[in-house]
């Protein structure tokens, strides 16, 4: 199978995609999560004794406006799981009608595969990201407040850091379905991994172990959970960022091809 075969794939996967039901779930959450924040706001203009808790504080000049993106959607890497899940839950499906089974008897069929989910999985991360992007500005200047805008470079640059890391998860998470076969262990395990749980405990583990060498110990020190977190407070990255995500998603989806190759699938 080529790029042609790749690609319609990707189109095949994506119009299934649009038309299930999981993912009208799945932007209804995303929209119910980016509204919290305008919608705290609102009340701390509205009603005085919200406002006196101190759950919210209002600055006297206006928030950048990629800060208030984080804050709504990205903080706490919720996003990030939302994307993982999302992916997981299709892959899953796939394997459980036997789809991938009947899929991969053709040449190259399973590197199409895990390139045309990688594809998706973008397609699905940067239309949440743009979902809630829009939600925050709407409900915002419904209610007058008007952040400060980002230049557009920076704008592009945060954008595409942020799609960047959430599929870089989400293709280590649709590896995890592919060496299991499990949905339930793809989706817990890609929870934890977006949510940089993982992530936390390997660098605690590398911390403690004794004569390890510096370089190693400090591997995940500035690596996707701590990019996610900048991205969170409206800061764009380093370019380092752009080079983790994507080595990442080539290792991960090489992983999947390669294990692919080696168990009965379906």
């Amino acid at each position: 199978m080529g790029a042609v075969a790749m690609f319609s794939m990707m189109r095949a996967q994506l119009f299934r995609i649009a038309k299930s039901r999981f993912i009208v779930f799945f932007v209804q959450i995303i929209m119910l999560f980016a509204f919290a924040t305008p919608f705290a706001l609102w009340l701390h203009n509205v009603w005085p004794a919200f406002a006196a808790t101190g759950f919210v504080e209002i600055p006297d000049e206006p928030l950048p406006t990629l800060q208030l993106y984080g804050v709504s959607f990205v903080a706490g890497s919720f996003l990030a799981m939302g994307v993982s899940v999302a992916t997981v839950y299709y892959v899953a499906e796939d394997f459980k009608s036997g789809f991938i089974k009947n899929l991969v008897q053709a040449r190259g069929g399973r590197a199409s595969y895990a390139a045309a989910m990688i594809l998706c999985s973008i397609v699905i991360a940067a239309v949440a990201v743009i979902i809630g992007m829009l939600v925050v500005e709407v409900a915002l200047r419904v209610q007058g407040y008007v952040p400060v805008p980002p230049s557009a470079v920076d704008m592009l640059q945060w954008f595409v850091q942020l799609v960047l890391c959430m599929v870089a998860y989400a293709t280590v998470a649709i590896f995890l379905t592919a060496i299991t076969g499990s949905e339930t262990v793809a989706t817990i395990g890609g929870i934890l991994i977006a949510g940089g749980a993982v992530e936390s405990l390997l660098k605690l583990i590398l911390a403690n172990l004794p004569g390890i060498p510096v370089v190693l110990r400090d591997c995940l020190d500035g690596y996707l959970a701590t990019d996610l977190a900048m991205l969170s407070q409206g800061i764009v990255c380093d370019p380092l960022t752009f080079v983790q995500a994507i080595v990442t998603i080539l290792v991960a989806g090489v992983g999947c091809v390669l294990v692919s190759r080696r168990r009965n699938l379906g």
